[in-house]
């Protein structure tokens, strides 16, 4: 099911080459890999929309702890980063957020991403809170700051 909820992801992990531990060799994401991902990735949103992950990044990192990916053909293996989780995480974010609009979902082809997102909000770009912090770079940084916020605040 989480596959239904993220679709293209995929699509967008297409060109990966994983080594999850030293004595297998290197294979192509198969589909139930990209089921585990696509959980651990809803799990993660969830995980950090609340402010409950562990650790960092969740069960994504929790799922691919070890694993060694080449991204693209010709390019050097690297263990998974923050970058990598940040792009899984902003993936599960802009589809359920373009779902619930009614507008497309995302593919790797149309670029949008959640900064993508906030640059179309009504934002000031002088938009600071009362400690200065410019309310633009919060949200492009951590689009979840003021959901948790509001949370701390009715709780």
């Amino acid at each position: 099911m989480p596959a239904e909820l993220l679709p293209g992801l995929g699509h967008l992990l297409q060109g990966w080459v994983v080594k999850k531990t030293s004595s297998l060799a290197p294979q192509r994401l198969t589909c139930d890999e990209v089921e585990q991902l696509a959980a651990a990735s809803i799990e993660t949103l969830a995980q950090k929309a609340l402010g409950e992950a562990h650790q960092e990044w969740g069960s994504l990192a929790d799922l691919t702890q070890g694993w060694i990916v080449q991204r693209v053909q010709g390019t050097a293996p690297s263990v998974l980063g923050a970058e990598d989780y940040r792009q899984l995480v902003r993936y599960a974010l802009e589809c359920f957020t373009q779902r619930d609009s009614g507008t497309e979902l995302p593919s790797q082809e149309t670029g949008t991403s959640v900064q993508d997102l906030i640059a179309n909000e009504n934002i000031d770009e002088n938009e600071v809170l009362p400690d200065g912090r410019n309310v633009r770079a919060i949200l492009m940084e951590d689009p979840f700051y003021f959901a948790r916020e509001h949370l701390a605040l009715s709780l």
